[in-house]
């Protein structure tokens, strides 16, 4: 019973982690980029589908750049090495995207 137990707690512990991890990319993408317009409203939404944790094509960027860096947390060189890139595919920039308050993971409506 006791080995359940600290199952549980670790399991508990290691979610919590995980939640903080995603709060702080959150505030380290609000401190890089300073956005504005819809995108100053977003949290977790600029990296993932909705409330989901699905991720949308600015977010699987973000960690496909973090393997390659083999880096275990999120960093604002990370972030700007995504900039030029065209995530969502919709033909602009993800920094252009996000010098305009669009979100640079979900395609603008053409």
């Amino acid at each position: 019973m006791s080995i359940i137990r600290n199952g549980l707690v670790v399991l508990v512990c290691c979610m919590a982690v995980a939640a903080v991890a995603r709060i702080g990319y959150v505030k380290l993408f609000h401190d890089t980029y300073k956005p504005t317009g819809e995108l100053a409203k977003l949290k977790c939404e600029v990296c993932h589908v909705g409330k989901t944790n699905k991720l949308n094509p600015y977010g699987q960027a973000q960690a496909d750049a973090m393997k390659k860096a083999k880096a275990k947390t999120l960093t604002a060189e990370i972030l700007k090495s995504l900039d030029k890139l065209d995530s969502d595919k919709d033909g602009m920039s993800n920094i252009d995207e996000i010098k305009t308050g669009r979100n640079p993971g979900v395609p603008d409506k053409k």
